[in-house]
Order: C-alpha cells, then structure tokens, then sequence
C-alpha cells in the first residue's frame, strides 16, 4: 500500500498542470507582502500618504484652487481637463458633497484617494470655523501607542478574507483534481487489473488513492502557512487553521474519489466535479461560519464557531473514511 502512495505522489509531481497551479500559490503565498503593497497602492494610494496629483474641479463653495459654476466643472470634466468634480452646496447651515469621478474603476480609486484628502481639510477648516473640536482616536497596546495607518484595515480584508480563504480553497481543489486523474488513469490504463492481483485487497488500494492527495495537500498547506509567517503575515493559531483547511481538502478528495470510482472516467468526472466545486465555492468563501472563512478568521486570531468547525472537520473526515466504501474500486 506504501508503495501505491509513493508512485501516486511521483506523479502527482510529474503532472505540469497541477505543479504550475502548486508553484504559482506558494509563489503568491511567498511574496505575499509585495502583492498585497501592490494591490493596496493600486486602490488605495494613500496607503503611504501619496495622494497623486488629481485635478478636481469645484463648484459652489470655493475651498481649492480650482473653483468653477457647475456648468463649467461638467464641461471640463466631460472634455478630461479635470479628473474629478466636488459639487458643494448649504443647505440650512448643512454642507453637502456631491462627487463624480470617472467610470473606469481604476483611475476612480486613485481620484477618489486626492478627494478624500482635499474633503479631510475642508473639514478641519469648518471645524475651526464654527469651533468644533477635533476628536483623535488613538489605539493602545498595554500602556503604548501604535500607530495604525489609513488602509490597513484593507490589508487585513485582503490577507484574512481573501488570500488565506483563496489558497486553502485551491490546495482542496487541486488535491482533489489529482484523486480523479489517479483513480481514473488507473481503471482507463487497465493497470487496477494488475493491483487487483497482488495481495492488496480494493479497499487498501481505495484507502492509498485518497492518501496520497491528503498527505501532497499537507504538505502544500504547511508551506503556504509558513511562508506567510515569513512575509510578516501574523498566524496566530496555525494548528486550528491547518486543521480545518485540510478537513476542506479531505471534503473535495472524497467527493473527487467518489465520482472517479463511480463514473471510472476522467473527463466526465472531472465535469461533474468542477460543477460541485464552483457550485460550493461561495457557500466556502461568503458565509460567516464556511470552512475557508474561517480558516482565514482563526489565522487572524478572532473567534470562530467550534461547535460547526468541529461538525464540518468530522463531517468531512468520516466522509473521506467511507469513500472507500462508496466508491469500490474493482476490475472493469
């Protein structure tokens, strides 16, 4: 049976397209830092107090540079003179903004960081004007003041939320790709034949087919996880976080080895899952308390629900236990 692992996960290494998937999440994983900077600088340049230097025109109450009637803002706008247009008007001592930037999404979020800016001193200016104070928050830790700089909720989102979630989501699903392509080369090739007539009994060879992905999807999320710790990226609970991302691997290889056991080929197995994954994919990454939000919420040390972390990890390994038994491998 040890050997039947072996020669899975040889060619699991072999298989160039589930190494170039593999290479490219520890590469993410590994420059992490860099593409989570990059991303922050692209939508939120003020990450790092740069502003830009976006021309916005103003119309109605004057407090930049560039004040015009809101006719000729319009006009400049629609021509590209200017970038953006602040319409500023009094209503019972109340002031209002109207903001229109452009539609292209990228050139709007890097207009709106220089708004955002010009709209903050405007509103110290009316502070001062009518007396009203000026409350700073400032955030402690023990008896010493840190320093939290303005996007860094964004940089929390993106690693806690999307990246940690997206690459325990990929490591179940290419691990599970691999169960398919192994069980089904086997039965296709003919080569369960030649297992069958050694000792092994179907079920040891059903139990090597699905231990091989889970020991290759161990392997991958511990590299993952720690080469985020080396990007400064804080895992605060790796044990549980590692656990219920590969009870998500043992999930998808279950319901991969299944369906290659049942339909014994590659192509229509691989559909059928591929509409399973796509299908689950926002039930694991949107709700709350779904497995890979939750790997991504204990990373970051805040508190998830146990009781249905503990129901979906059991759930999944009880489900990877009886595959086996669901899907019989035996001769064609």
């Amino acid at each position: 049976m040890l050997e039947i692992v072996k020669k899975d996960l040889k060619l699991m290494f072999r298989e160039r397209t589930f190494v170039s998937i593999v290479f490219l999440m520890v590469f993410v994983a590994g420059i992490s830092s860099i593409v989570t900077f990059g991303l922050i600088m692209l939508y939120n340049p003020d990450y790092l107090g740069f502003y830009g230097s976006s021309k916005v025109a103003v119309a109605g109450e004057c407090f930049t540079e560039r004040c015009y009637d809101e006719k000729t803002a319009m006009e400049l706008f629609k021509s590209g003179k200017v970038d953006a247009v602040l319409i500023v008007s009094d209503l019972n001592g109340i002031k209002y903004v109207d903001v229109i930037v452009p539609d292209d999404e990228i050139k709007a979020a890097q207009v709106l960081g220089y708004i955002k800016k010009l709209l903050t001193d405007y509103e110290e200016r009316l502070r001062s004007v009518y007396g009203v104070p000026n409350l700073e928050m400032k955030v402690y830790s023990g008896s010493k003041e840190i320093e939290i700089p303005s996007g860094s909720s964004t940089v929390f989102k993106f690693i806690y939320l999307i990246l940690i979630p997206l690459l325990s989501i990929t490591t179940a699903v290419v691990a599970a790709g691999m169960t398919i392509d192994s069980v089904c080369e086997e039965i296709q090739s003919r080569s369960i034949e030649v297992l069958l007539s050694t000792p092994l009994t179907p079920f040891k060879i059903s139990i090597s087919k699905v231990a091989s992905p889970m020991i290759f999807s161990s392997l991958v999320t511990a590299l993952w996880l720690m080469l985020l710790a080396l990007n400064k990226v804080d895992i605060v609970n790796p044990l549980p976080a590692f656990a219920i991302s590969i009870s998500i691997t043992a999930f998808f290889v279950s319901a991969g080895y299944i369906m290659a056991a049942k339909l014994r080929d590659r192509e229509r197995a691989q559909l059928l899952f591929s509409i399973l994954a796509a299908g689950s994919l926002p039930l694991m990454v949107t709700k709350y308390n779904s497995p890979a939000v939750m790997v991504g919420r204990i990373a970051a040390g805040a508190e998830i629900d146990f009781v249905i972390a503990t129901i979906f990890s059991v759930a999944s390994f009880a489900l990877l236990a009886a595959s086996p038994f669901i899907g019989k491998i035996d001769r064609v």
